[in-house]
């Protein structure tokens, strides 16, 4: 099974939209046409990959699930509480679906922030992938010159 950052981003998206069927949910910055109140889903710069032992490497992705809602709307923070709630329970695994298959990702640190008036729900997920590397034989071999001491 191959682990990419969009089928994270998509199958997060898939999860928002079986739960707030009502709320559109995009997977990046949309300029027209947004219909509000809606989810985008965009990945942190601060994501990265990590050589581990043998040919494995740890990728971490951090995700921001940002809600938006229609301004100067009455009882607005108590609906966004009341989706961060939601998000809390919904995105403690997310189904992640690639190559026919479909296995559950536990995410990590989840926390939310509200800041002007639009909810930030902010996760990490990390995966240990498989990279192939070209084995690179010794070339030359250093001499050490070192001496038993009495």
């Amino acid at each position: 099974m191959t682990f990419e950052i969009y089928r994270v981003i998509k199958s997060i998206a898939a999860q928002l939209a079986g739960a707030f069927p009502f709320y559109p949910v995009y997977a990046s910055p949309n300029q027209q046409g947004t219909k509000y109140p809606c989810f985008f889903v965009f990945v942190v710069p601060t994501s990265g990959i990590s050589d581990q032992l043998s040919e494995r490497a740890k990728r971490d992705i951090s995700l921001d699930v940002v809600f938006v809602q229609e301004r100067n709307k009455a009882g607005a923070n108590e609906e966004l509480y009341a989706i961060a709630e939601t998000l809390d329970e919904l995105l403690d695994t997310v189904a992640y679906t690639a190559d026919g298959e479909t296995v559950p990702l536990h995410t990590h640190d989840r926390t939310y922030s509200i800041e002007d008036l639009e909810l930030h729900y902010k996760l990490r997920v990390t995966q240990r992938v498989y990279v192939p590397r070209q084995e690179i034989p010794m070339q030359v071999l250093e001499e050490n010159n070192v001496e038993i001491k009495d």
